[in-house]
């Protein structure tokens, strides 16, 4: 619970901090009567209709009839009583505390937990009084340890922030590692009135507030440095100004903008020179042309069409300025950076296959595999970590003959699952030299002693 795993209802009545039976409370407007709900043994809550909910979020948002609620702030233990945050904030403290307690030679990881709790529990206070903490994204992760985004990173990284009711602003999974990114409270209403009760579908979405770790892929916001701010011209510039600023920038286009709000549209030599061949006496107006402008946290995926008809789109940040570009060479840029490791990746499993196959017969790998408590198929379908289990057993590394260190082989080859992995679920961050480097070395290590 101090490492990454939310806090379920199912923890506070282990912790006794609740127990079954017990009646909850949301007062979702002043003068009316709140909304009841029950906990069940299971940890559930059950609404007076009988409907049972596994988190708070999607049992607050049917009973109001809206499509998210931040269920652990808005129901409290009894009319008066605390939140569920309160309580999960207490059961926190006392798991840091007995942490504390039982440590008498810390750890470095102890350590590690203890100083993030500590700066949660301070930056949830700030928050709250209305002075939210700003750090860059790089800075945050860093007290969980992490130098990039992976999908179980992130994931652990917002389950303690939602674990102290706190979220990022904008989402640090959707910009840059150098951004600075608002640490805030998790909103006291997301409320958006719906005529009937919510379906599945959006209960959903209800618990996604303070619940769910939704994966967003890779956005338009990774895709911007914050070493480069967008260059852009006001609609009364001269052929002159824009022109220059193509130059000494060495850009294809630039934006117009009335304000840092408002796009008017772009220019670009394309644009200039249609413009100049229509009209000698073309004023900048005839060369501004039409563009669009999506959200920091647009999906890639979702603008590709755009991108590959207009050759750029502008970005709008989290505070809605129009602050970036993306081009078509950006995300050639950003394809090239994970293709050389995907491809290499591709190239170690296939020599892992081919010496495997060659190897050792398939009673032998399955019983390797078994071994390690992991399941086989066939030769055909194996995976890194089955390559893993049979070069970590003595009699098949006996079996292959190689003259290396079995341990550190295996090491190794931990290390590299780990980068296809990343790799695989397009880690917003791209792989690191040192990891390029390692995949590099043991393809070649392995083609060497194969040959032998």
């Amino acid at each position: 619970m101090l490492d990454g795993r939310r806090v379920r209802i199912v923890d506070l009545i282990d912790a006794g901090y609740l127990k079954p039976g017990d009646g909850l409370y949301y007062h979702q407007r002043i003068g009316e009567p709140p909304h009841e709900a029950t906990v069940t043994e299971r940890g559930r809550l059950r609404l007076l209709d009988g409907r049972e909910f596994n988190t708070p979020s999607a049992a607050g948002a049917a009973a109001a009839g809206v499509r998210a609620v931040p269920g652990w702030s808005v129901w409290r233990r009894g009319l008066h009583g605390p939140t569920l945050h309160q309580l999960r904030q207490q059961l926190l403290k006392s798991v840091a505390d007995e942490v504390s307690a039982d440590s008498e030679l810390p750890t470095p990881k102890d350590d590690l937990v203890r100083r993030r709790f500590t700066f949660l529990e301070d930056t949830h206070a700030k928050a709250a009084a209305g002075e939210p903490t700003s750090v860059t994204v790089r800075e945050l992760i860093t007290l969980w340890d992490l130098t990039d985004r992976d999908r179980a990173a992130s994931a652990q990284v917002e389950a303690d922030l939602a674990n102290h009711n706190l979220t990022t602003a904008p989402d640090f999974r959707a910009v840059g590692l150098d951004s600075t990114v608002r640490l805030l409270q998790l909103p006291e209403r997301r409320v958006e009135e719906i005529s009937a009760a919510p379906d599945e579908a959006e209960t959903k979405v209800a618990g996604a507030i303070d619940e769910e770790s939704v994966d967003i892929g890779l956005t338009l916001g990774n895709l911007l440095s914050e070493d480069l701010r967008l260059a852009w011209v006001p609609p009364t510039a001269s052929f002159e100004e824009v022109i220059t600023m193509l130059q000494i920038n060495d850009y294809s286009q630039v934006a117009v903008l009335a304000n840092q709000y408002t796009l008017h549209g772009a220019i670009s030599w394309k644009s200039i020179a249609e413009a100049k061949h229509l009209n000698a006496d073309a004023t900048i107006s005839d060369a501004v042309h039409p563009a669009q402008v999506f959200d920091y946290d647009r999906r890639l995926l979702d603008v590709l069409a755009t991108l590959q008809e207009n050759e750029f789109i502008f970005v709008r940040d989290f505070d809605r300025k129009i602050s970036g570009i993306v081009t078509a060479a950006d995300v050639v840029r950003k394809y090239d950076d994970t293709a050389i490791p995907f491809f290499l990746i591709g190239e170690v499993d296939q020599e892992l296959r081919q010496l495997i196959v060659n190897t050792f017969d398939e009673d032998t790998v399955r019983g390797a595999c078994n071994s390690a408590g992991i399941g086989f198929k066939s030769l055909e379908t194996m995976t890194v970590g089955q390559y893993q289990a049979v070069l970590a057993s003595p009699d098949c590394w006996q079996q292959l003959g190689w003259p290396l260190h079995r341990a550190q082989f295996v090491k190794r080859l931990d290390e590299i699952r780990q980068v296809r992995n990343n790799v695989m679920h397009f880690n917003p961050d791209p792989p690191k030299p040192i990891d390029v480097a390692k995949l590099r070395n043991f393809l070649r290590l392995i083609r060497r002693y194969r040959r032998h």
